[in-house]
């Protein structure tokens, strides 16, 4: 009986020792090639999704934002707010926002943009706009009639939205700031670009500006964001940042992520059909594969019926042949990912117009897979091995 169960391993040894090397090579290349395929989709759209939340978060809305109340225009109580608000533990950084209701001119250009006042240090802890400078600098608190612009302000050759730019503006050149009929002339100090739209159609002055030019704004707050150090404790932050009774309502930056929010529920929902399309040609490569092997053998397998081996025991041989194709397959094309993919386009994203992508693959979605390519390989040893044993020995032999 211990022999009759050790016989499909012992048949699988001979197979692969016996076998040709390069024919070898080639399902086990094929079977690599189809799990890195299948997986590589999965991670790339993962990968375009994560990016585009974490746009939103680091450059336009932090980990929560707080609104003024319905009704009311503006949080008047900010010092407060963003005193109680540090106070919390896990919470790296809070800076209020003022909305400047203006038009912005540069020569005979002139367009309306949101225009927001902050305090520079307090925005460089939430947002990381301060880090995507790309021709002048950042603003200083005591900076009064300096500006920060986005790309998509300052346009210029290659920029999506040039047409309804300033055409070409740089660090160092005069613009107006149009309020109420009046122009006040500020230096662009800096462009900015985070390579998310909503956030490169934004300019930034200094909490100081806006009391220079609008004094009864000064103390007021259109918004306040909030960055946190650990996303696993977001429900916890949220629920102390509540406990405050802080003045405005408290969303979380999913629910104010709005247009971004169903472009993310769009690439899940490619992702979930590119992964049925590769599941299926992972199919079909592999039982293509696994068929022609097994049926190259149909003379062995007549010989082994006539000297009495059960077709059970072929069977089983032949499942477990296709089951260790299978493990192999991904293990070499783990490492094809994990050591050569992951590593390259992790230091040459997919440059794309909302973010940088990365290949991003969880635990759960790798296993899942490899466990389908197994599976897949499993049935593809199955089928084709029943049928063959079902043939007449003699044809079998022959090769007929």
């Amino acid at each position: 009986m211990k022999s009759q169960a050790r016989l499909p391993f012992y048949l699988t040894m001979k197979y692969l020792q016996r076998g040709r090397k390069w024919t070898l090579f080639l399902i086990l290349f094929l079977m690599s090639v189809a799990f890195v395929n299948l997986i590589f989709i999965s991670s790339l759209f993962n990968g375009i999704i994560e990016g585009t939340n974490n746009q939103i978060i680091n450059t336009m809305t932090g980990n929560f934002y707080i609104a003024p109340k319905a009704g009311i225009e503006f949080i008047t109580s900010k010092e407060k707010v963003l005193s109680d608000i540090r106070s919390i533990d896990g919470i790296t950084g809070v800076s209020a926002q003022t909305y400047v209701p203006a038009q912005l001119k540069y020569k005979e250009i002139s367009g309306s943009w949101q225009i927001l006042a902050i305090n520079p240090k307090n925005e460089a802890e939430v947002t990381d706009v301060s880090q995507k400078i790309i021709t002048g600098a950042y603003l200083d608190e005591d900076d009064y009639d300096q500006i920060l612009i986005g790309r998509q302000i300052a346009g210029g050759e290659g920029v999506e939205q040039n047409a309804f730019s300033f055409k070409g503006a740089k660090a160092g050149d005069k613009v107006n700031l149009i309020t109420n009929g009046t122009a006040k002339e500020f230096t662009i100090k800096g462009v900015f670009q985070t390579k998310f739209l909503p956030s490169d159609e934004r300019a930034f002055i200094t909490e100081k500006a806006l009391k220079n030019i609008m004094p009864p704004l000064d103390g007021k707050a259109s918004n306040i964001t909030i960055k946190i150090n650990d996303p696993k404790n977001e429900q916890a932050i949220l629920s102390q940042i509540r406990s405050k009774n802080v003045d405005g309502d408290i969303y979380t930056w999913r629910e104010v992520a709005g247009l971004m929010k169903s472009v993310g529920e769009s690439f899940t929902s490619i992702n979930i059909l590119m992964t049925f399309v590769g599941i299926l040609i992972a199919a079909v490569t592999v039982f293509i594969v696994i068929y022609v092997d097994i049926v190259n053998k149909r003379k062995q397998i007549g010989i082994l019926r006539a000297i009495g081996i059960k077709p059970y025991i072929i069977i089983s041989s032949y499942v477990i042949l296709s089951a260790v194709y299978s493990v192999i397959g991904v293990l070499i094309g783990s490492a094809v990912f994990y050591f050569i993919l992951v590593p390259y386009f992790g230091a040459h994203p997919f440059s794309l117009p909302i973010c940088d992508a990365t290949l991003v693959l969880s635990k759960t979605d790798y296993i899942a897979r490899a466990e389908m390519i197994m599976w897949v390989s499993v049935i593809s040893g199955l089928i084709p091995s029943a049928i063959i044993t079902r043939t007449k020995m003699l044809d079998a032999i022959l090769g007929r």
